[in-house]
């Protein structure tokens, strides 16, 4: 689990140029992801403790190392995440655009009470999943459901026998870890930086907060660093009084269709109008996920191919759920209403089949 961090919510300026609606370019993500301070997978040490930069995996160009020895007595634990060469960077392209920190910094701000409660001198830790998923909804649909290709009027493309699907990251799940004994000794070490880092700079209100970011097929997870910002509270305070308006809202009436302020639509919602904090155009609000799935021509540099792990999860959400990736999926595609045409379809042929409603297992990570 290579721990990285960012300085993302440093300073008021980048809190309003975050709000300001404007998308950030390709150029200024490829930036941010790059400085990404990395540390040793196998110590701890950074490029500050040895003097020079550390070393990269040759295959998969994103876990470090300060020396051979490192890299072979982390090789057993690497070697599952090193064949996903493309989800590391695709994580850390996610974290590296202001625009989508927002939600997952109201994310915190809600499940840890920060408005009303500062706790900037302890570490706080949650865990967030994603997963690659069709970039076209009718794929994912063709997919879930056990379709025929194109069935749905879905743009077919197709390379030999298989059909390949391309892919976009998405957010599943945020799940705040409350249990003080799930921070490890290396969450404890990158908290310690990230705050002394954060107090040199003047930032001593500014909580710093850790994210484990797990993929889907459950073999790579990487731990990074955030500040979450006074400015960011004051945001997410008026999301709790005035809800988040649906962009779907095509009342005749004038009247406003919103929905409240929580978790699951902070995951959803990337929202700014007039009642926000900073100047900036009352039409501009996007959906989260919805944000990353218009991006067709992927400024966002959130698109990759998927891989047969990446269809095998959205299969078994639809059959027979067992694996964490699989029931947080099959919640989602219950919850989101982008889902709800094929979810219906998929409810009202289990019952058929089965006499009885589809059901979604437990699921308990704390």
């Amino acid at each position: 689990m290579p721990p990285l961090a960012l300085d993302n919510f440093s300073n008021d300026s980048e809190a309003v140029s975050m709000a300001s609606g404007i998308p950030w370019s390709s150029k200024t993500i490829r930036s941010r992801r790059k400085a990404f301070s990395t540390v040793c997978c196998g110590c701890g040490q950074t490029d500050g403790d040895l003097g020079q930069p550390l070393r990269y995996c040759s295959k998969c160009q994103i876990a470090s190392y300060c020396s051979k020895e490192c890299q072979k007595s982390d090789w057993p634990e690497h070697k599952p995440a090193c064949g996903a060469a493309g989800i590391p960077k695709l994580v850390k392209t996610l974290i590296a655009n202001p625009d989508l920190l927002v939600p997952l910094g109201g994310c915190f701000i809600l499940a840890f009470g920060l408005i009303n409660r500062a706790r900037s001198n302890e570490p706080l830790l949650a865990r967030l999943d994603v997963a690659v998923e069709p970039s076209d909804i009718f794929n994912c649909a063709e997919i879930f459901l056990g379709l025929g290709e194109g069935m749905l009027g879905s743009d077919r493309k197709k390379t030999g026998k298989d059909k390949k699907y391309d892919g976009m990251l998405q957010v599943n799940a945020f799940t705040p870890i409350t249990n003080p004994k799930r921070i490890s000794d290396n969450h404890r070490m990158l908290w310690k930086r990230e705050r002394a880092k954060a107090d040199a700079a003047g930032f001593h209100a500014h909580e710093i907060v850790m994210v484990d970011i797990f993929h889907a097929d459950g073999q790579m997870a990487m731990s990074i660093a955030i500040q979450i910002s006074v400015e960011l509270k004051e945001m997410v305070a008026l999301w709790i009084k005035d809800g988040f308006a649906k962009p779907t809202d095509a009342d005749p009436t004038g009247k406003t269709t919103r929905d409240p302020c929580t978790i699951h639509t902070c995951i959803q919602y990337l929202f700014f109008d007039d009642s926000s904090l900073f100047l900036i155009d009352i039409h501009s609000h996007r959906i989260l996920n919805a944000y990353i799935r218009a991006d067709h021509k992927n400024k966002m540099l959130l698109r990759a191919q998927m891989r047969p792990t990446d269809i095998e999860v959205i299969r078994e959400a639809a059959t027979d759920p067992k694996t964490v990736p699989a029931i947080m999926l099959l919640t989602k595609i219950a919850r989101e209403p982008i889902y709800k045409p094929m979810y219906d379809v998929f409810v009202e042929t289990r019952k058929a089949a089965t006499g009885v409603a589809p059901s979604i297992p437990a699921l308990n990570l704390l």
